[in-house]
């Protein structure tokens, strides 16, 4: 097992495509699949399927995957020890309003601790930019896309409101209850089937465009919200509900066109944000 190993691993894991690695490291597809090949052979197990459209990984490789990011960046950081020069670096960074700002304020903080002589400039999502805070449902096969925490939907109501009682909630007792909708809102469109499908229909109250303005209206007592979990944590005028006969989810990223290159230790800085995010405790 080696580090340019870990580093093809890492490309296959994220593009799902070993073409897409390929082009990524800048290496023939045969020199990934080889690399592969070795290091499932290394560590005794299959580290992806391979299908028509691509590869998946396995749990195997879902295990992993943060273990080899961590490996990578810690040599990059090792060898950034004994660099006596650091070049300025200049970015920006588009923000999707319906994210959580908690944890996007982790993971810039990490960027700037970590990465020297970075500036970063954070700009509204319909601006252009270097580098896109998004969901994976807003993500084209043009881009490269970071994943670095996944969110259940969940729902969100007053303390002590009724449907608080049940441990968990089918999507069949929302039916007309007040509700306060978001626009934008990722799975608007799936959340609007679910509910058409089954006849189903929302008493919407109110309509706002971030999950903080949601929140703070559930909390005043006029109606129940669908919220990203993470979003919502750390708040105690609320209560959470998951939903059990549907399964709601994003994922949240870093992503950038396929045309832009960056230097591997800011790739690797945000790699490991994904591990630090997963060990550490939201508050």
């Amino acid at each position: 097992m080696d580090i340019r190993s870990l580093r093809y691993f890492i490309a296959v894991f994220e593009e799902r495509s070993l073409s897409a690695a390929a082009k990524r490291c800048f290496v023939a597809q045969p020199s990934i699949s080889a690399r592969l090949a070795q290091l499932e052979e290394d560590l005794n197990t299959k580290l992806f399927v391979r299908h028509s459209k691509g590869v998946s990984p396995t749990d195997s490789g879902s295990q992993l995957y943060p273990h080899a990011c961590k490996m990578v960046n810690d040599l990059n950081s090792l060898r950034g020890l004994f660099s006596e020069t650091t070049t300025p670096l200049s970015l920006s960074i588009s923000l999707t309003p319906f994210l959580s700002g908690v944890l996007i304020s982790q993971v810039i903080k990490k960027m700037l601790d970590e990465i020297q002589g970075l500036t970063l400039s954070l700009v509204d999502e319909s601006e252009s930019a270097d580098l896109r805070f998004t969901c994976n449902r807003y993500t084209s096969k043009d881009d490269v896309f970071y994943p670095l925490w996944e969110d259940d939907y969940v729902i969100a109501m007053p303390k002590g409101h009724w449907l608080s009682e049940f441990p968990s909630l089918s999507i069949k007792q929302i039916d007309r209850q007040p509700f306060i909708s978001r626009t934008p809102c990722d799975i608007l469109e799936s959340w609007n089937y679910l509910m058409q499908e089954q006849g189903l229909k929302t008493d919407i109250r109110a309509q706002v465009k971030t999950e903080e303005y949601a929140l703070d209206l559930v909390a005043a007592g006029l109606g129940i919200s669908l919220i990203p979990e993470h979003s919502s944590r750390g708040r105690s005028d609320i209560c959470l509900r998951p939903i059990n006969d549907v399964k709601l989810k994003r994922i949240v990223g870093l992503a950038h066109s396929k045309e832009r290159s960056f230097p591997a230790h800011l790739i690797n800085t945000i790699l490991s944000a994904k591990h630090s995010l997963e060990t550490s405790p939201i508050h």
